[in-house]
């Protein structure tokens, strides 16, 4: 694991852009200072051990996925409310840059373990994106999922800053892509 110097924090509902405003920041920055981290990453781990999974199939979006995700939704509920840092410890394990970007925060505990364990060195993005344009990147209300906590659990957190991803508003996100990228170059400059 690397200490970081910045932590940027994205959070989201499914299919707003979430990893896509990551892959933005990291283009804007230098060669290996920044990379993503995905706290679900260590829930699909643990789930295709206990079960006997494909891990590799859990990443991607196939349907495979979906058959399991109320159930690692649950893992990843019972796992946090006994240790509520247990995967952003692991997450952070995986770490080998000064840049982290966690894309897939779903708790206030989530960010509250960051932010404690990483005092002044954490950013709050939230993503935004309208439902029809969700709708057209693939997403599909699914009760379970998208009432619980792990979806709306952050609706109304105090977020640093706010970008907007409609794909129809390419200053507004560029503008917030800078602010965020201007905060991260900061952090690195000590």
């Amino acid at each position: 694991m690397t200490e970081p110097s910045a932590i940027i924090l994205i959070n989201g509902k499914r299919k707003c852009g979430k990893d896509f405003l990551a892959s933005r920041i990291i283009e804007q920055l230098e060669p290996d200072v920044a990379e993503t981290l995905h706290l679900s990453l260590e829930i699909k781990r643990e789930y295709a051990q206990l079960h006997d999974l494909d891990f590799q199939l859990l990443l991607t979006d196939a349907p495979y996925k979906d058959t399991y995700r109320t159930e690692m939704i649950k893992l990843g509920e019972a796992r946090r409310n006994v240790d509520p840092g247990h995967y952003c410890r692991l997450a952070a394990l995986q770490a080998s840059k000064p840049c982290w970007i966690i894309v897939d925060n779903r708790r206030e505990t989530d960010i509250a373990h960051f932010k404690s364990q990483y005092p002044g060195r954490c950013l709050v993005v939230r993503v935004c994106a309208r439902e029809d344009v969700r709708r057209e990147r693939g997403w599909v209300w699914k009760d379970g999922v998208d009432n619980v906590t792990s979806e709306c659990g952050l609706d109304m957190y105090p977020w640093d800053v706010k970008v907007t991803n409609n794909g129809d508003q390419a200053d507004e996100f560029h503008d917030k892509l800078q602010e965020v990228v201007r905060w991260v170059t900061e952090k690195l400059r000590g």
